[in-house]
């Protein structure tokens, strides 16, 4: 059962390591086996219907798009929990809505993530470029 203070503790880490922009800090939250869904993902990764899976492509993935967005700022809005998820609800550089859904193993690792973005359900075409723009 993972608690309302642990789910918290994992939020405020997570987004302090995306907030350093240290890909080791970032990576350290994911498990080896990770399989990760987002619709960026389907947008820049031809054929892969939107999901990643394994450790070394999501780090080269995150490397990769980090490089396009200049600034990246990550406001934490709630954190929900289950026995076995978290769900970070959260806004990216003020304007992008999130909200991520972690599936952790026993080691408080995401093996699978689902994001899902304010944006995307209402068919527009963001980039990572217009993301950066605060």
């Amino acid at each position: 059962m993972i608690l309302k203070d642990e789910a918290w503790k994992f939020a405020h880490e997570w987004i302090d390591a995306w907030h350093t922009r240290n890909i080791d800090q970032i990576m350290r939250h994911y498990a080896d086996s990770i399989e990760f869904c987002s619709p960026f993902v389907q947008k820049t990764i031809e054929d892969s219907g939107g999901i990643l899976c394994g450790f070394d492509n999501l780090r080269n993935y995150i490397t990769i798009n980090m490089k396009k967005v200049s600034t990246l700022n990550f406001q934490l809005l709630d954190v929900l929990a289950s026995p076995l998820s978290i769900v970070l609800y959260y806004k990216i550089n003020h304007k992008l809505l999130a909200a991520e859904v972690m599936i952790l193993n026993e080691e408080g690792k995401a093996i699978k993530v689902y994001v899902n973005y304010e944006l995307f359900s209402q068919d527009k075409d963001l980039t990572f470029n217009e993301i950066s723009q605060s």
